[in-house]
């Protein structure tokens, strides 16, 4: 099993950006487990093999980005 923590400074903004998360965690994805970490204000993901950790590590960074730019742009 291969695993990854995406940590996030504590403030609002990521607040934010892991509840909007929450579903994609919940949704799931092949091969993968996604945990929302709201008191390390984190991500942890487990992973069967390397391509499936690369893959969502890939997607969680993406949306924590678009996610950072929708804040920027309404606060």
């Amino acid at each position: 099993m291969k695993s990854a923590f995406i940590s996030l400074p504590d403030d609002e903004m990521t607040d934010a950006s892991l509840k909007s998360l929450v579903p994609e965690a919940e949704e799931g994805m092949r091969r993968v487990d996604v945990k929302i970490d709201f008191e390390s204000h984190g991500i942890r993901i487990e992973a069967e093999d390397t391509r499936a950790l690369r893959a969502a590590l890939n997607s969680y960074l993406r949306w924590l980005e678009i996610s950072n730019e929708i804040w920027n742009e309404i606060n």
